[in-house]
């Protein structure tokens, strides 16, 4: 969603390492307790389980990008409890495996978001999965419901012009025009939606994914799902642990957090990765801030931000302190140390330079929906795409007022005094307060039992689903390995041959690493280049 300040401000997105003895304190911190998921009455049960054995079409054409690749649509249940109902169409892409006669079936991806189209990410499934992986699987991807091809949710884009919205409100007069925004916003993304608005949380994608799986015929699947698609992935696990060949989630999240643990174990993540950017500035040649007090530096251009005095060298704009802690994070998920450092830099000297351009074309890019969902009603009014009800309807995370919201933050900054606060946690947090909705699939503790061993992997410093989240849905799964990168970043199956190699070698031969295998930091690609992560507009 464009910002609609003239200020660069960081666009609202919800579409997310080491465990360190600080990091491990943290999930002993106080939160509220994890909300149980609803147990479904019989009739409702009986309603889902017909939906389930009802075997649906796809229709198929060539993909207008890839026309070797065939796109297609299959008609879906609005709501899974009431499959007589209200229905919408799933957009769904299939590359076909390169050896048709050496297929191990469908490998069904995803790279999270919410928000993130699973059909981009299969149109360019050349260049994000190895010559091994593409000979022996039909890759296949899919917008979840609510995004992209696959009936967005929209919003007018008068909606977003009221006031109210802010990251974090600091008064109690704005938390109360907060709420007001938010309410307002849901009730006209709801009118201008439809009922799938009410029916985006990631329960009805596993539901949707195994319909897929059943209209391709597979008796079985496999997954690949990063960041927010691990969500994917391991409430695909619950429902139809049977159904699984082979699960990697790669960046997990850690579905199991109430309030408190989940932001300040999220900026505690974000405080470790930028102290893994002062660390690699302190001895990198590559670093424009080299031979200076990093922390000191940024704590003066967070200051001037503060003022509102931290100006753009390239072109005068104001640089708000929610935009550079924002970009800050961002570029520590890549990572991308050296456009970082240049572009600090230029903003503590006043120079214009090249990388700030480049971060903020970056940034910008990767903030923006998949596909551009906007349209025209019959009056004219401009619809613009929103992906918060995803978030909203899969996390529980209420917070009883401004002195809650206050008190929280303070905390947050204690846990991470210089990057304040993980802005991602925090903006999904602040853009559900007084949000009308349903949370159709609360946090709790993962009960899956039948699947096969499942892989995870992660990065030890990942800002957006740190390390300890990993071990903690790791201990969830039971029936788990973890392969640990041991290094900065989100999401690693393309960090290092060693983690392709862990991940390809299960895939292809269900051959499962040994628990506690560990793959080097990729430290040379940080002095020179950016890193080989492929172009996403992944959140979480």
């Amino acid at each position: 969603m464009p910002s609609r300040t003239t200020e660069r401000q960081p666009t609202p997105r919800v579409g997310l390492r080491r465990l360190t003895a600080a990091g491990a304190g943290l999930l002993l911190l106080a939160g509220l307790t994890s909300p149980a998921t609803a147990a479904p009455t019989p009739a409702t049960a009986a309603a889902e389980t017909a939906a389930a054995k009802q075997v649906r079409s796809i229709s198929w054409a060539p993909c207008a990008e890839v026309p070797t690749m065939s796109c297609g649509k299959i008609t879906l249940p609005v709501d899974w409890s009431n499959p007589g109902g209200a229905t919408f169409e799933l957009a769904v892409a299939k590359r076909p495996a390169d050896d048709p006669a050496a297929s191990k079936g469908p490998l069904f991806i995803n790279p999270g978001g919410p928000g993130g189209s699973g059909v981009s990410m299969a149109l360019a499934a050349d260049s994000r999965f190895s010559p091994e992986i593409l000979r022996s699987f039909d890759i296949i991807g899919f917008d979840p419901r609510g995004v992209a091809r696959s009936h967005p949710v929209v919003c007018s884009a008068h909606a977003f012009a009221q006031p109210g919205e802010t990251i974090l409100p600091r008064t109690r007069a704005e938390y109360a025009a907060l709420v007001k925004f938010n309410r307002q916003l849901a009730a006209d993304c709801r009118k201008q939606t439809g009922p799938l608005y009410d029916h985006v949380d990631t329960i009805s994608v596993a539901r949707d994914v195994d319909a897929v799986r059943a209209a391709l015929g597979a008796d079985q699947l496999n997954w690949y799902g990063a960041s927010y698609g691990t969500l994917m992935g391991q409430m695909y696990a619950e429902l139809f642990p049977h159904r699984i060949r082979s699960m990697v989630n790669d960046g997990n999240m850690d579905h199991s957090l109430g309030t408190w643990r989940f932001l300040l174990s999220e900026s505690h993540f974000a405080e470790d990765a930028f102290q893994q950017f002062v660390d690699w500035c302190g001895k990198s040649t590559n670093c424009a801030l080299r031979g200076q007090d990093v922390s000191k530096v940024y704590a003066e251009l967070l200051a001037k931000a503060d003022a509102g005095t931290l100006v753009d060298p390239a072109d005068g704009s104001k640089v708000s302190n929610w935009y550079l802690l924002d970009l800050t994070q961002f570029f520590s998920s890549r990572p991308r140390w050296a456009q970082l450092g240049a572009y600090l830099s230029s903003l503590h000297t006043g120079t214009p330079s090249a990388a700030v351009r480049t971060a903020r074309a970056e940034l910008t890019a990767a903030r923006q929906p998949a596909v551009p969902a906007v349209k025209r009603t019959a009056a004219a009014a401009e619809l613009v795409e929103d992906v918060r009800p995803h978030f909203c309807q899969d996390w529980s995370l209420p917070i009883h007022g401004f002195g809650e919201l206050d008190a929280l933050y303070r905390a947050s900054v204690n846990v991470a005094p210089r990057m304040r606060a993980s802005v991602l946690a925090l903006q999904s947090m602040t853009q559900c307060i007084g949000w009308p909705g349903k949370v159709n699939n609360p946090q709790h503790t993962l009960k899956v039992k039948g699947t096969p061993t499942i892989l995870m992997m992660n990065g030890l410093h990942d800002v957006a689903t740190g390390y300890s989240w990993a071990v903690n849905a790791r201990r969830q799964l039971r029936n788990a390995v973890l392969v640990t990168y041991e290094g900065t970043g989100h999401v690693v199956y393309h960090r290092t041959a060693c983690t392709r190699a862990a991940a390809d070698n299960y895939f292809l031969n269900l051959t499962v690493p040994a628990p506690g295998t560990r793959c080097a930091a990729n430290d040379p690609a940080l002095t020179t280049r950016a890193s080989t992560e492929p172009s996403t507009t992944v959140r979480w």
